[in-house]
């Protein structure tokens, strides 16, 4: 057994060992206690080769965690949003021998991937489109870089009580939050996901009372917290909210920080170790995603991201790549702004032949307080249409369709004539339940196109 990675970083620091490292509803962990709680679980890891982690956020998830870690075992966070065939199609491709949930450690009866590369700490499964999620494997080093230069970045302004919104198996949380706050000497705060529910109605709550200074979430659940800021008060402990996992406009940025909401827009990829760029109180440009941490190396080919050295050692099945093209479509500014405009892979093509990225028109539809989700189409079609979702959720509701309608034809006016959505489906919601949804909130875009096809198909748009 290797020493605990982060334990020079803690002495280093000069923490009290009295203060709070890790708690939950049953629990509370020391910072002189943890490396003596994750030893005692590291000895039950003797038999295991790869394991899974299959429990809601708790304390436990993460000494379990940190156990395979100093064990040089590899980990295999299992989201609690994949379906019971993607979970199945985790355990079965990443070999996992041994998973730890509610009932304590189990043998899988599952036979080892012998294949996967050497010095794997963690395998993170990207939500994908489909049901076989890609396994992306991540080495110690590559994490603790990240989190590493999460902490330079913030300096002192990240210390302070971390609460864990989003679920531990989002490497974004799992890194950015709980690694990066271990290292900076945060007070981790573990909140039942579960107990939050769908809608995260007592989120203000739970942040106004454990007086939370840092979160992480995705725009999904920043619009959310707006509304309940909105009806219940600002909430002044807040220090740090850091907002990714898919385009956000600039206008909603600006909207909640006149309610007091202390918002960073930043931009990751599971290949990187979760965070690429970031911004930060002392260096903010609304409309991009921030300056690159410190040790990020990348650039623009042909309008795509490429990420040199990511990070991570390859996906299950496939080799490592030193450099690593995104996908993504950005641009640096002199400063060193990173902005993204669009997936590669989403570009719509119109008959006139116009590239529109999907994703710069729905920023601006979210910004709407009365729109909930939407999604832009219009590939091969002569003009651009839009599925949307309202806020109220209530589909007889025509007043509020023709607010909507009102509010997207005042967009249109500030929109080239090529960019203007002209026709619009009210549509459900997107959720996680009907596949709709990544675990981060990310649209499926092909499983939505799917199930409306006969409303796009036969659109003029």
């Amino acid at each position: 057994m290797k020493e605990f990675n982060f334990r020079q970083q803690l002495k280093n620091s000069g923490r009290n060992s009295k203060r709070i490292a890790l708690k939950d509803d049953k629990q509370k962990i020391t910072y002189g206690e943890l490396l003596h709680e994750i030893n005692i679980r590291a000895q039950q890891l003797t038999d295991v080769t790869t394991l899974g982690i299959a429990m809601d956020n708790s304390v436990e998830w993460v000494l379990w965690d940190l156990a395979a870690l100093v064990s040089n075992i590899a980990c295999v966070p299992l989201p609690p949003f994949f379906s019971e065939t993607q979970i199945q199609h985790s355990v079965k491709s990443a070999g996992i021998t041994h998973i730890v949930s509610n009932k304590g450690l189990e043998a899988s009866l599952v036979e080892a991937n012998k294949n996967i590369p050497q010095g794997t700490a963690k395998i993170t499964y990207t939500s994908g489109t489909t049901s076989e999620p890609k396994g992306v494997c991540l080495s110690e080093q590559a994490m603790v870089r990240v989190a590493k230069s999460i902490v330079d970045l913030l300096g002192n302004d990240f210390v302070g009580n971390h609460l864990c919104v989003l679920p531990l198996a989002v490497l974004l949380e799992n890194v950015a939050g709980v690694y990066a706050g271990l290292i900076a000497g945060c007070s981790i705060h573990l909140e039942s996901i579960e107990q939050f529910d769908k809608t995260y109605t007592d989120l203000h709550e739970t942040l106004f009372n454990n007086k939370t200074n840092s979160i992480i979430l995705v725009p999904e659940i920043l619009r959310l917290l707006m509304m309940q800021v909105r009806h219940k008060g600002n909430l002044p402990d807040l220090k740090f909210v850091a907002v990714g996992g898919s385009k956000i406009s600039s206008e909603l940025l600006k909207q909640a920080q006149l309610l007091g909401l202390p918002v960073y827009e930043g931009y990751g990829l599971s290949e990187c170790g979760s965070v690429v760029s970031l911004n930060a109180p002392e260096s903010q440009r609304l409309g991009s995603v921030g300056k690159l941490l410190p040790h990020v190396k990348a650039s623009i080919s042909d309008g795509e991201i490429i990420i040199t050295d990511p990070g991570f050692l390859g996906y299950l099945g496939e080799t490592s790549h030193k450099v690593f093209a995104t996908g993504d479509i950005g641009e640096f500014d002199k400063q060193g702004y990173l902005s993204i405009t669009g997936r590669k892979k989403n570009i719509l093509i119109t008959t006139f032949g116009r590239n529109v990225s999907p994703e710069w028109i729905e920023s601006l539809l979210l910004s709407s307080p009365d729109i909930a989700q939407a999604i832009v189409i219009g590939d091969s079609k002569a003009s651009l249409g839009a599925l949307i979702v309202p806020i109220s959720n209530k589909q007889s509701n025509s007043s509020q369709f023709k607010l909507i309608e009102a509010t997207i034809s005042q967009l249109n006016q500030q929109l080239p004539d090529y960019a203007q959505v002209k026709n619009i489906h009210f549509v459900e919601p997107f959720t996680l339940d009907n596949k709709q949804l990544t675990g981060t909130g990310r649209p499926r875009r092909s499983v939505i196109l799917d199930h409306y096809k006969h409303l796009t198909e036969n659109s003029y748009c």
